[in-house]
């Protein structure tokens, strides 16, 4: 990147050189007319069309400095000004060790171009030459050294923002987990216990008539305890009932595609070892039994082929529950592709989404990298 200053500098100083040689008088030969032109050409090419810090650059600063040499060589008075246009190009734009060769090259053309002169001139422009370099490099290097903060500043704020945004996603993947867990630990319990206290309970009833029928004829008082603790069985096993319909999650119906989708993503991250990171909204609905389908079947078909042909290591699913529809999008990090082959997986995914009256779009460019699908399917559709 060419420093807009330094442009403007150069072309100040070439104007300045050639305003001093008119009014000095001298007059240009057709060779150092021809010289002076090569040296504006040959800046203008190093300003706008060459890249610094390359070695056609380094060559074309080197060749200014020779056409220096030619155009005192043939006579022509050089303006010490003049010298300042590749001394530029020598120590800002170049990179070692091109601008040590650049500046030795230069400084031997500036003592050379003044060896007719007394000892102290020579002194006192060799030492102007010098401190220009040196003020130039110090200039590059410091110029660099902010270059590099704010690079390194911009790195850390696109760093911080992806960050933020991991801890967002990673935030509602936790809800959802939680939710999930919560769900199936309940229902699992809920399960438990009418398998197994229910059970028992109304095996226990059954015993118990049986022991009264076959105790009624007895003058003690066994019947009666019998009845006693019939009366107690039933008692607690409407509060176990009662318990369990508490306990139950109210239409537990609609969470059943979630927890589904949940079981096939853990066996598929058990058989690939891919992270696979599925997430979901508030307000969950229940699908019918076609969508419901359809949904499971995409995700399986989305996950099994971002393993197979994208290759890839991390998969994003989430499902958005709004109040008419659902929206389920899917992103893998895979190798993507330039133009997508219709299978019969993606063929079977699109026949089962329009059957519930859903929309499916999906794309997959290599630039980005990965594969993405979207799918959409509206409430209350009975089909």
């Amino acid at each position: 990147m060419k420093n807009k200053f330094f442009i403007f500098i150069h072309y100040f100083l070439i104007a300045s050189s050639l305003i001093q040689i008119s009014i000095s008088g001298d007059k240009l030969s057709g060779v150092q007319f021809l010289l002076y032109l090569c040296f504006i050409i040959l800046f203008n090419l190093r300003l706008f069309y060459i890249n610094n810090k390359t070695v056609l650059f380094f060559i074309l600063c080197l060749t200014d400095w020779t056409l220096c040499l030619l155009l005192h060589i043939t006579g022509a008075e050089i303006p010490f000004l003049l010298f300042l246009i590749p001394l530029i190009d020598s120590f800002y734009y170049n990179s070692k060790p091109y601008t040590y060769i650049l500046g030795t090259a230069g400084l031997g053309v500036c003592v050379f171009s003044l060896r007719n002169f007394d000892i102290g001139t020579i002194v006192n422009y060799t030492a102007l030459f010098i401190l220009s370099g040196g003020v130039l490099e110090y200039f590059k290097i410091n110029q660099n050294k902010s270059i590099y903060f704010q690079n390194k500043i911009e790195e850390l704020d696109i760093q911080k923002e992806e960050l933020l945004n991991s801890i967002h996603d990673l935030e509602i993947y936790n809800e959802s987990i939680e939710d999930l867990m919560t769900l199936k630990e309940r229902n699992r319990i809920s399960r438990e216990i009418h398998d197994s206290v229910g059970h028992g309970l109304s095996t226990m009833i059954i015993q118990l008539n049986a022991l009264y029928a076959a105790a009624k004829n007895n003058t003690d008082d066994l019947p009666q305890k019998i009845l006693d603790l019939n009366s107690f069985a039933k008692k607690n096993l409407e509060e176990v009932r009662f318990a369990l319909r508490e306990l139950k999650p109210i239409d537990y119906n609609k969470y059943e595609t979630i927890i589904l989708i949940h079981n096939l993503i853990n066996e598929f991250k058990k058989m690939t070892n891919i992270n696979v990171q599925f997430t979901f909204s508030k307000n969950i609905w229940s699908l019918n039994e076609k969508q419901s389908h359809a949904v499971y079947k995409a995700v399986q078909e989305f996950l099994s082929n971002s393993a197979k042909y994208g290759k890839a290591s991390k998969i994003i699913i989430h499902f958005s529950y709004t109040e008419t529809s659902l929206i389920v999008t899917m992103k893998d990090n895979g190798v993507g592709c330039t133009e997508i082959k219709k299978g019969i997986g993606l063929k079977a995914i699109e026949e089962r989404v329009k059957e519930t009256d859903g929309t499916v779009y999906y794309e997959s460019l290599p630039a980005v990298k990965g594969f993405f699908m979207r799918l959409v399917f509206f409430k209350n559709r009975t089909l």
